[in-house]
């Protein structure tokens, strides 16, 4: 995932992206995540806007159930690489890379923008059940008995809102 910036051609151009990349989110969040997609790259003198969608896919854990299952998202990528440019010129939202000449390494930037794209929590479907709080069963494959937990009359009062 490198650009060679003093090969580009000038005007647009398309940069196809795919590979994998490490993610750092924490415990329970994937390791790694599979990338594929396109970027428009647009040559401008000594700015090259990049901007696009990438798919990302890995194996993750469904948030109820717990089963491993394979989730794919979609994410923004806007990355901006000056050249010979005021470091402190502000871009908004894009990313900002200072690069003079030869190849830029976009792995970093495109970690960043997958990993701002990964959700709080992930389910293998929208319909999923998850576990019994009582037994621990799957509730997707099987059901049972046990019984709703008795709401404190204390907190009955919010049923009526």
């Amino acid at each position: 995932m490198k650009l060679d910036i003093d090969t580009l051609e000038w005007g647009q151009s398309e940069m196809e992206i795919s590979g994998d990349l490490s993610l750092e989110l924490g415990e329970g969040c994937p390791q790694s995540v599979q990338v594929e997609g396109a970027l428009a790259v647009d040559n401008l003198e000594n700015r090259f806007h990049l901007k696009g969608n990438v798919k990302a896919t890995c194996e993750t854990q469904c948030g109820r159930c717990l089963e491993t299952f394979t989730f794919a998202w979609k994410a923004p990528v806007e990355i901006m690489i000056l050249r010979n440019i005021d470091r402190g010129e502000d871009q908004g939202d894009t990313l900002v890379l200072h690069q003079s000449r030869g190849e830029v390494d976009l792995a970093d930037a495109i970690t960043e923008c997958v990993s701002l794209a990964y959700p709080l929590t992930t389910f293998c479907r929208e319909d999923c059940k998850g576990l019994c709080p009582t037994c621990g069963i799957d509730r997707n494959k099987q059901s049972c008995d046990c019984k709703e937990e008795d709401i404190d009359p204390r907190w009955a009062a919010l049923d009526n809102l």
